[in-house]
């Protein structure tokens, strides 16, 4: 069966599938941004990703969401979709103590995403105001990126920029040294 993806659009949906979601594009249209968007099938894979890479024509990232032991400290993490996530090494980019993936329930407390839907846009909520943002270097780099809009069927492209100014800070820019899958 063939993965669907939309045409590329622009605006915000007609219907949010979350709060997190209306919030985004609530933000983007204030803020005054222009951005594209598709609807796709869960964009969860990296063949669901190669999908979506062509529909924009732009490289989609991965965002993970990480947390210390305590679950008291949490890492918004920006990185290339084709390159493998170590977490040994995360942590000593940052200087800190080996980190874990943060469960659904988190996400969905402090980015209000489900698991394969975390998006630096998660970043706007006041529950994730706590949250370090990190980006890899060569990803904070690209003139635009591809991620979600809170769902794993939505995605948008947007200039890092306009990324940064929507939500009113820079990443922590390191360095993942994984070859690209």
């Amino acid at each position: 069966m063939a993965f669907y993806t939309s045409e590329v659009m622009t605006g915000a949906p007609e219907h949010f599938k979350s709060e997190t979601q209306r919030l985004i594009y609530e933000r983007l249209e204030k803020e005054g941004v222009d951005y594209t968007r598709i609807e796709s099938d869960p964009g969860i894979s990296m063949d669901d990703c190669l999908n979506i890479d062509r529909a924009f024509g732009i490289r989609t990232v991965k965002t993970i969401l990480l947390t210390n032991r305590q679950k008291n400290k949490f890492w918004l993490y920006v990185t290339h979709a084709r390159k493998a996530f170590i977490t040994k090494e995360f942590g000593a980019s940052l200087g800190i103590p080996r980190v874990s993936f943060a469960d659904e329930g988190l996400m969905m407390e402090i980015l209000g995403t489900p698991h394969g839907a975390a998006t630096p846009f998660g970043l706007l909520r006041d529950e994730a105001k706590d949250v370090t943002f990190v980006m890899d270097r060569d990803v904070a780099a690209r003139d635009k990126i591809v991620l979600t809009d809170g769902d794993a069927c939505g995605f948008i492209a947007i200039s890092n920029v306009e990324l940064f100014r929507v939500l009113g800070r820079e990443p922590i820019l390191i360095e993942n040294p994984a070859e690209e899958m």
